[in-house]
């Protein structure tokens, strides 16, 4: 073990005592490990994030009980508004007690009158860009809520006083920090997106890693040779330049800890489609910390060891073995062959009962497929180089370098095509995809009416709405539409929309309308086949007017349907629904269980902030009053994830595919280094140096297009084996596997134009030089 020790001390001992040139080898190692040391660490970070959040959300949820019973309670009202297209939401609380429960982040419970912000609100509230948010908070800002309150840095939430809550109809909260932390769960497309995301994108780097303890071999087989000149055995010979490996892979950890400490400053900064997270939470676990420590130096030194094991280092020089071993096929295509099967035998389960049990199935086989790539390529480059014969001065130099050694050049772009592979797979999941989850846009927003939901509306409350709104700035007609539920049988709940003709309009194109008059706007057919008439109530048909549901059901009156006329919904209204349209005189004297429960608002469109305007009128209404304005683009939470995790795979994808390109560049400036002296005699011989520049370009270019050729085969394969699972329709995207190989391609080009300036400088006559 000392003999061991003292080896590696020597070997860096060496590595730093170089020169300039071993100074250079041993930034270009660092750097390279150092990218793919901060991306992994960013990536273990993501199981903290999800962690921290899903343990401030279980210490916010709120026990809620049916009465307080003479406890010390909290009693509150949610409510949410949207402010040019960011959500504000918040509670409304009233305290009851000399010790309520408060809720977490903030010092106390905020009396009547005033309101506790997030930073990001306060912050809005404070800038010229939310003057007119702050009609809606008239309250005394009292204090900042915390971190423990939040789900991330740009949440814009509050939590004001106010005296009006209803303590019969609130929330009645006894205690926080009553939630158990929840299972997170993603729809299976999206699942199934991240799992080749993540697998694709941090596999690569670990490729990458591994090369970049290999640069500079030429450099440091000259101290090799000098080491066995004076008598240092074979043995040892391995063990110094595991030492150099060694050094350059703490290096890259330090600058890899580094790049990932500086990245952590600006994170709060990020923005993924609204999604942020907070600094303390972009932490990577530890144990995953002290796999990297482990895993890269170890990695360093066996990439190192394998290096050599056709090299013989004498006294005189280093000789590697020009015939190399010939490549077996039989062992290569196992990991494709079994992460097919695991692919194969999970069909239709992602998703399903199975689905808990089928991910490591899943991510196994995407796992095997990858890997089988750098584990074939060389083979492939082998067989396809060994067999080629002629060609132009350019071509044939490049051709007997890769007959040479295809080893190494297999391996730099085995990274290029793991991320090809993997960006094929998730660009035709994502073409899958699209169609599933993003919903279909409207093609054009009816921008000329706002929709306001009461709440426990009462008479009341409805009329003191209709005169806000009416004396709103936009505004050009009020609408106010009440409900009736009604039922047929056990579980058969329906309701009729009540309105005046003006009102109805809104909802459904009516032919003639007068007061008296009834209508039904007909179902459409259902998803899954069948009659819509089924669930149609028939004029004449006996049924009761209800309030409640279920237990809490309470027969009102009974009533007969009218006669009414079939017309269909207006659908250039994102407001229309379905079901009985009636005009007042219709029910008579029978009540209106849910009178005026919406009112429909036409507005200017033209007037700047309209909505803005809307709800700055009903900010006395507090949670009373919902506005939705279907003027602005809003999407889904299943839309805004999926949104979410194809930004972040696409960006991933753009760093780490940038990242093999500078794999591939700092393995061509190394060959030019390496063979300078052959390049140099060469071009003194009379060799264009444009020969030798095409040849370089053909040296990087076969081995590139060979993989392409892999990587479209095997990442078409999986694209189609992973839609199988979450039984999607195969669709590849042609489009996006040409945009990825004609990036891949360009790679090539701009690879080959950046070491040109160093094979000018290896082909002058100092590279004749001999010593």
């Amino acid at each position: 073990m000392r003999s061991w020790l003292s080896d590696l001390a020597l070997g860096v001992r060496l590595a730093l005592g170089g020169g300039r040139t071993s100074w250079v080898r041993l930034a270009l190692t660092g750097a390279g490990i150092g990218i793919g040391v901060a991306v992994l660490l960013a990536a273990s970070s993501v199981t903290t994030i999800l962690g921290e959040r899903d343990a401030r959300a279980a210490a916010a949820s709120a026990g809620t009980v049916e009465s307080a019973d003479g406890r010390d309670a909290l009693y509150r009202e949610f409510h949410n508004t949207e402010y040019r297209g960011e959500t504000v939401s918040g509670w409304y609380v009233l305290p009851e007690g000399a010790n309520p429960p408060v809720p977490p982040g903030m010092s106390r419970v905020p009396a009547d009158g005033e309101v506790f912000l997030s930073p990001e609100l306060a912050e809005l509230l404070a800038s010229p860009g939310g003057e007119l948010l702050r009609e809606r908070f008239p309250q005394r800002v009292v204090g900042t809520i915390g971190v423990a309150g939040l789900n991330s840095p740009h949440d814009l939430l509050f939590y004001a006083g106010d005296a009006d809550v209803d303590p019969e109809h609130a929330n009645t909260v006894v205690a926080f920090g009553e939630g158990e932390l929840r299972e997170r769960t993603l729809d299976p497309v999206l699942t199934l997106l991240v799992m080749v995301g993540v697998v694709a994108l941090l596999f690569p780097v670990l490729v990458f890693v591994g090369i970049s303890t290999r640069l500079a071999g030429a450099e440091r087989d000259r101290r090799l040779a000098a080491l066995r000149l004076v008598g240092a055995g074979s043995q040892r010979v391995r063990r110094i330049a595991a030492g150099e490996a060694l050094l350059g892979a703490f290096t890259g950890m330090v600058v890899g800890v580094a790049l990932f400490l500086v990245g952590r400053l600006f994170v709060e900064d990020v923005r993924l489609v609204g999604i942020s997270v907070f600094r303390s939470d972009f932490t990577p676990s530890p144990w995953f910390v002290a796999l990297v420590l482990v895993l890269v130096p170890v990695l360093a030194v066996v990439t190192s060891v394998v290096a050599m094991r056709r090299t013989v280092v004498e006294p005189l020089g280093v000789v590697r073995r020009t015939k190399p071993v010939r490549r077996v096929l039989w062992w290569r295509t196992l990991p494709i062959l079994l992460g097919s099967a695991a692919l194969l035998t999970q069909s239709d389960t992602l998703g399903g009962e199975r689905s808990s049990a089928s991910e490591p199935l899943v991510i196994g086989g995407i796992v095997m497929l990858l890997l089988g790539i750098p584990a074939l390529l060389p083979w492939v480059v082998e067989r396809a180089v060994g067999r080629l014969r002629g060609g132009a001065p350019s071509w044939q130099l490049a051709i007997r370098r890769l007959q040479l050694e295809s080893g190494t050049a297999a391996r730099v772009v085995g990274g290029v095509a793991v991320v090809l592979a993997g960006g094929i797979a998730l660009q035709s999941v994502l073409a899958s995809a699209e169609s599933e989850i993003v919903d279909r846009p409207i093609p054009e927003a009816d921008k000329s009416r706002v929709v306001v939901t009461m709440r426990d509306a009462t008479p009341g409350t409805t009329r003191q709405a209709v005169d806000l709104l009416e004396r709103s700035v936009g505004v050009a007609h009020v609408h106010p539409l009440g409900s009736v539920q009604f039922t047929r049988g056990p579980e058969d709940y329906q309701v009729a929309t009540v309105g005046t003709c003006e009102a109805l309009r809104t909802r459904a194109v009516l032919p003639t309308c007068r007061d008296g008059d009834s209508f039904y706007v007909v179902d459409p057919p259902p998803p899954g086949g069948g009659n819509a008439r089924d669930t149609q109530v028939e004029p004449g048909e006996r049924v009761r007017i209800t309030e409640g549901y279920d237990d809490d059901e309470k027969t009102v009156a009974e009533w007969t349907i009218p006669r009414y006329t079939e017309v269909r919904p207006d659908e250039e209204s994102s407001d229309h629904g379905y079901g009985l349209l009636l005009t007042p005189s219709v029910l008579g004297d029978l009540p209106a269980t849910q009178e005026f429960s919406r009112i429909v608002v036409l507005v200017d469109p033209a007037q700047p902030d309209v909505a803005e305007h809307v709800r700055n009128a009903l900010a006395p209404l507090t949670w009373h009053a919902y506005v939705s304005y279907f003027g602005e683009t809003g999407v889904s939470e299943r839309v805004e994830q999926y949104q979410g995790i194809r930004q972040g795979l696409l960006a991933g994808s753009l760093v780490t595919l940038l990242l093999a390109s500078a794999s591939l560049l700092v393995l061509a400036l190394e060959q030019v280094r390496e063979r300078r002296r052959p390049l140099a005699v060469l071009a003194a011989g009379g060799v264009p140096r444009g020969a030798l520049g095409r040849s370089l370009l053909w040296q990087n270019a076969v081995p590139l297009l060979l993989a392409l050729v892999v990587a479209v085969s095997v990442g078409g394969g999986m694209a189609v084996l992973l839609l199988r699972i979450i039984s999607q329709p195969i669709v590849l995207d042609w489009a996006g596997i040409a945009l990825l190989t004609g990036a891949a391609a360009l790679l090539v080009v701009a690879v080959t134009v950046a070491s040109l300036p160093s094979l000018r400088r290896a082909t002058g006559a100092l590279g004749l030089r001999s010593e």
